[in-house]
């Protein structure tokens, strides 16, 4: 019987060490979701995405996202709230087992909605649509693309097998903390 629960302990001790030996980019491969809320400038923006970590040092990143901000047309003041969508592919990789780098090489942003608000009392004013709305995809892709295509660095701040959170600092020095969840 001590044998027997000598092998026991053995075998589960190989095992927690076999475990152990995964690095962290082993872990991060996959698809995570995430959540991202934050307001820049006045302008309030939530994002709802999927990252797929590829082995090979790969990814790609699927986000749906939403923009609300105060502007003025001709003089009147408006609330626009827009719809988009992007689509990012391009490489990965970990650092020191600290951060992730992500170097993008291909963007693809397309508007689905654009509608205006009285900010007084948020009633609907009108929307964009037809060419008016492809129009204003395109030059919204056009303005975008090149701060969607610079590398970015997320330092980790937890990683488990299910779920890692990581921290980045935006251009305005703001720090961002985003909680991915496998899929």
């Amino acid at each position: 019987m001590k044998h027997v629960i000598y092998i026991f302990f053995v075998v589960a001790a190989a095992l927690m060490g076999l475990t152990s030996c995964e690095s962290t980019k082993d872990k991060l491969v996959g698809s995570w979701h995430y959540t991202s809320n934050g307001t820049t400038n006045g302008v309030e923006i939530t994002l709802d995405g999927v990252d797929n970590n590829k082995a090979d040092g790969t990814y790609t990143s699927t986000a749906n996202c939403s923009y609300s901000s105060e502007t003025e047309i001709d003089g009147t003041k408006v609330n626009v709230k827009m719809m988009f969508s992007i689509k990012v592919s391009g490489e990965w990789k970990v650092n020191n087992d600290k951060e992730i780098v992500g170097s993008p090489s291909s963007v693809d942003i397309k508007v689905t909605s654009v509608k205006f608000f009285d900010p007084s009392d948020d009633s609907f004013l009108f929307e964009l649509t037809g060419s008016d709305l492809e129009e204003y995809s395109k030059s919204l892709a056009k303005d975008m693309q090149s701060d969607l295509l610079e590398a970015s660095t997320e330092r980790i701040i937890m990683l488990r097998d299910n779920k890692y959170v990581t921290e980045s600092v935006d251009d305005d020095g703001k720090k961002e903390t985003i909680t991915y969840n496998r899929l």
